[in-house]
């Protein structure tokens, strides 16, 4: 007989644990996957294009327009996650505090402005990182994400039975 296990969890969002939980909803989503690879081999094919022409015609037939693209399009694979996650952040802090419930029901989660209850089926499965547990949905995009960090469990040993809902209710990614 299964007991009924309840973990409390009690945080201000930030910025680091959003990211993180974005770069984790990117790896686990099969169109997260698609989009990063298909960034990457932008980036790798401008690059070895950059390079040959620099090679073959020298530094100045690479005009500043194609330093100033390959830049960009570098930059633009490491800032749109932080940039997201600033907005993000800038809608969790308007939300304040988060105390957030798990139990076999789901998941209870109360702020100052927002309470929610979400049944476990609404996610399908769950990936841990070294700061943060993330929720994913089951569907293609992974568009539904809850990002539940491990600082806001009361003591570290509460992670625990967490981790055991998580494993009983959803599948590892």
């Amino acid at each position: 007989m299964a007991v009924d296990v309840s973990v409390q969890l009690t945080y201000v969002a930030t910025w680091r644990e959003i990211s993180d939980g974005l770069k984790m909803q990117m790896r686990h989503s099969p169109v997260g996957r698609w989009c990063h690879r298909i960034l990457w081999g932008l980036c790798a094919i401008l690059g070895v294009a950059t390079a040959a022409n620099v090679m073959t015609k020298g530094v100045d037939a690479a005009g500043v327009g194609v330093w100033k693209i390959l830049l960009i399009a570098y930059l633009s694979l490491v800032a749109f996650r932080w940039l997201m996650a600033l907005a993000l952040l800038g809608y969790a802090r308007h939300l304040g505090e988060h105390r957030v419930t798990v139990d076999d029901s789901g998941i209870r989660t109360a702020t100052e402005r927002h309470t929610n209850d979400t049944a476990w089926r609404f996610y399908g499965r769950y990936v841990e990182g070294r700061r943060v547990f993330v929720l994913l949905t089951p569907d293609v995009w992974g568009t539904g994400v809850m990002v539940l960090p491990k600082r806001g469990l009361g003591a570290p040993q509460d992670s625990e039975p967490l981790r055991e809902l998580l494993a009983r209710h959803l599948a590892a990614a």
